[in-house]
């Protein structure tokens, strides 16, 4: 049987769109705080136990500005003096804010369902509202929400009624996928032809904007000289489908864990404390309505050794997606090559 919860267009103000090298929509692992927030509170009123979630754009605003045409984007930021004790003692942190408002949908995973009558669930939608309302995504304040539906499914026939569903609850919009195969194909390539390049430099092909010269000979078996003019194009992409973005995945441990209050200037003097480098990926936001399987869009967290990640199982849904091609293109070598 399959369960889910759909928060339809939940409303944000101020939230942190800043993801450790990227910007401009909050990490995935924001949303899979909130989720398992969430869970801790229902959990005590109904025997449920919630697993990953799917994140859904609908709209965006950025707290930016241009001081001039050509100038790069600015973040419009307010100076707020230290609140907590300990840093009026001492130097507060400096840290780049970057704040945005937001209209999203959060598709959250069920793991242990919840089995009542009608009543029952309509009292458990007004908690989960309830607790929504009185929680914070991704540092922003909910301001409203949509609508709260449970959904299920246990058959083939349930579970296409249940896709459509939430389709339908969370269109249109756009939902984020885990595309880190797309680096790893690139950076397998990269390799073939500099064995010593960096991981570093696959991602940054997807991530950076690089213009390349084209000199204007009209022969161009010649040697273009200093001085001669040339065309500055912009690269494309390694993938050129898609709309491909770089994001932050989740956290690398760089150090042990000390015991609680052994650092100073931490937020929890109650747990351990462990200094971490935020992960970095591909991801692709994709139109609601190409989704063919809510459950491939879920992301979970994945915890190995000094690793925490957030992933995605979405080994269907490409191969679904490669049929499809495959249909269109009447040619399936000559999708892949262009892909």
């Amino acid at each position: 049987m399959s369960q889910y919860i759909v928060l339809s267009r939940v409303k944000v103000q101020n939230a942190n769109c800043i993801a450790g090298f990227t910007w401009g929509f909050p990490a995935i692992t924001h949303f899979l705080g909130f989720t398992h927030a969430l869970h801790r509170k229902i959990s005590d009123e109904y025997d449920v136990v919630l697993g990953g979630c799917a994140v859904v754009s609908h709209e965006y605003q950025l707290h930016v500005y241009k001081p001039s045409q050509k100038a790069n984007f600015e973040f419009i930021q307010s100076k707020n003096p230290p609140v907590l004790a300990k840093h009026k003692k001492s130097s507060p942190p400096i840290i780049e804010e970057g704040k945005m408002n937001l209209t999203t949908s959060i598709i959250i995973e069920v793991s242990k369902e919840l089995v009542a009558n009608s009543e029952i669930i309509k009292a458990f939608k007004q908690a989960v509202l309830n607790h929504c309302l009185k929680s914070r995504l991704a540092g922003g304040t909910i301001l409203s929400i949509g609508n709260v539906d449970l959904v299920s499914g246990s058959t083939e026939q349930q579970l296409e009624s249940l896709n459509r569903k939430i389709k339908r609850l969370t269109m249109p919009g756009f939902v984020l996928q885990d595309r880190s195969d797309y680096l790893k194909t690139h950076f397998n390539q990269l390799k073939e032809q500099a064995p010593s390049v960096e991981l570093l430099t696959a991602w940054l092909d997807f991530s950076a904007k690089k213009y390349q010269a084209q000199p204007e000979i009209e022969d161009k078996n010649n040697t273009p000289a200093h001085d001669i003019k040339a065309e500055w194009l912009l690269l494309p992409k390694p993938q050129a489908k898609g709309w491909i973005v770089p994001i932050m995945t989740g956290y690398k441990a760089i150090s042990e864990c000390y015991s609680a209050g052994e650092v100073t200037d931490t937020r929890d003097d109650n747990s351990l404390t462990c200094f971490v480098e935020a992960v970095h990926s591909i991801g692709e936001w994709k139109s609601m309505h190409r989704v063919l399987d809510v459950s491939e869009i879920i992301w979970r967290y994945q915890h190995e050794s000094d690793w925490y990640l957030c992933v995605q199982n979405s080994n269907k849904s490409n191969k679904a997606e490669e049929t499809i091609i495959e249909t269109e293109t009447m040619n399936f070598e000559s999708a892949l090559a262009n892909l």
